[in-house]
């Protein structure tokens, strides 16, 4: 049976040839990753441990074509949160068609480092050494013991420093020329981004696999166990979603060290580059404040939102009215947001959780139109025939014409007879409908005014 979702291996272009950092804890993958990307995507810190799930990018080259690169958490042994990180990273090298090894040139060999060598001796794949953190001259000297290992193709660079890159792509590309798997010259679909945010341990990460149907990303009881923005593609119904699982959001004086400053950080930032924003909700905590401070960041970035409210399973007693009565309460809290849509869903169950990528893609589908300015115009006229705009002090706002000037959000420049900006009733007039007219409920939107000038017609 045909599954309703299709999974797209994490890129855009399926067919693009795979490569897998790996190593011990700190010996600079994130960093590497980041360089040869191009990108701070990665999250970089001196502590061990900062990267746990897979986070994949794309490598361009002009000449010699694309690949896929994924950045995985260090291998290493000592808990639950290690083990997860290693079964994560055994299944980035299953997937991977070349394996860089990446070794600190600075500490030699430690322990671990022949434990993972084994292991990548039997894999029947390419595997590139990449000792790193060396920073040129005489320091760019390693010990011979690295030949130990058993692996012969063997270089010596800094990705902080950009030493030995242009080496180390020049390998990557020697194994890739066989497999002719290159990105075509064809236009890529550009994917729907949906960003998932919420509070630690809401089951964010859950919802992903659920709709992924597939072990993606770590979960865990433990809170903080994501930490980098995760990235995840797949189709529904033939639209490409790039699903982003985030690092729980706490409220700011229970953030400890920078290692969590930064994943929240990077959180914040992938709500303004989605496309759409799912908040993430506990149905076993319902009265938590973090949730308005975090639909409040939704809400900032102008982008369509969904309230999703997780662990529905959790809820005893249901009757009729449980769920009415819920959405009542916490919209109460999140009047700013009080036309996004309610779901109600189980990551455990898989209940309503096809329902977000329904409701997602019709919303951006609405966020993205763009109205003629002759409609528009009509819509004016019309709306000086049928409504009343609110005066404010006895002074009547009259709109000559109006012009849309963006998508996501819909941007609306309105030209009026004052040089003042709009009162918050007749901003709120105007806004409700523009919504009615256009069928933009739920979706946020923007209306600049802008007085007339001589040259105005």
């Amino acid at each position: 049976m045909k599954k309703k979702h299709e999974l797209l291996t994490q890129s855009s272009d399926e067919n693009l040839p795979l490569v897998a950092l790996v190593g011990r804890p700190n010996v600079g993958k994130s960093t590497l990753f980041n360089r040869l990307t191009d990108s701070k995507r990665a999250i970089i810190d001196p502590n061990p441990g900062m990267t746990r799930d897979r986070l994949y990018g794309t490598v361009d080259d002009d000449l010699r074509g694309s690949f896929r690169i994924v950045d995985t958490g260090g291998l290493d042994s000592g808990g639950l949160i290690e083990d997860m990180i290693t079964d994560q990273t055994k299944q980035a090298i299953s997937k991977a068609d070349v394996v860089v090894f990446m070794l600190d040139g600075r500490e030699g060999i430690l322990a671990g480092d022949d434990e993972i060598a084994i292991e990548l001796r039997k894999i029947g794949k390419p595997v590139i050494v990449f000792i790193n953190k060396l920073d040129g001259g005489t320091s760019m000297k390693f010990d011979t013991d690295f030949y130990a290992l058993g692996f012969e193709n063997i270089l010596a660079g800094s990705a902080e420093h950009r030493l030995e890159i242009a080496e180390l792509l020049d390998a990557i590309f020697h194994y890739l020329g066989d497999l002719n798997r290159f990105e075509s010259d064809e236009e890529s679909e550009e994917p729907l981004r949906m960003a998932i945010i919420g509070r630690p341990n809401a089951g964010k990460s859950s919802i992903v696999n659920r709709m992924l149907h597939e072990e993606r990303v770590m979960v865990s009881d433990i809170a903080g166990t994501t930490r980098d923005p995760i990235d995840s593609y797949l189709t529904y119904k033939g639209e490409l979603f790039c699903i982003v699982d985030t690092a729980g959001i706490r409220k700011r004086g229970k953030i400890e060290g920078s290692q969590e400053h930064l994943s929240v950080m990077m959180a914040r930032r992938q709500v303004q580059f989605a496309d759409i924003i799912c908040v993430i909700i506990d149905a076993s905590e319902p009265e938590a404040v973090q949730d308005a401070a975090i639909a409040g960041i939704a809400n900032d970035s102008y982008r369509p939102t969904i309230i999703i409210v997780n662990k529905w399973d959790l809820v005893e007693d249901k009757e009729t009215d449980t769920a009415k009565k819920f959405e009542d309460r916490i919209r109460r809290r999140l009047k700013f947001l009080e036309k996004a849509p309610f779901i109600f869903v189980s990551a455990k169950t898989g209940q309503r959780v096809s329902k977000i990528l329904e409701i997602a893609s019709e919303m951006v589908f609405r966020a993205r139109q763009r109205i003629p300015t002759g409609v528009l115009n009509r819509f004016v006229e019309e709306m000086k025939k049928n409504h009343r705009m609110p005066s404010h002090k006895g002074y009547q706002v009259k709109i000559y014409y109006m012009t849309q000037v963006q998508v996501n959000p819909p941007t609306f420049v309105a030209v009026v007879n004052s040089q003042k900006a709009l009162y918050f009733s007749q901003e709120r007039f105007l806004n409700n409908r523009i919504r009615e007219a256009f069928e933009l409920h739920g979706i946020p939107i923007k209306v600049i005014i802008r007085p007339r000038t001589r040259t105005s017609k």
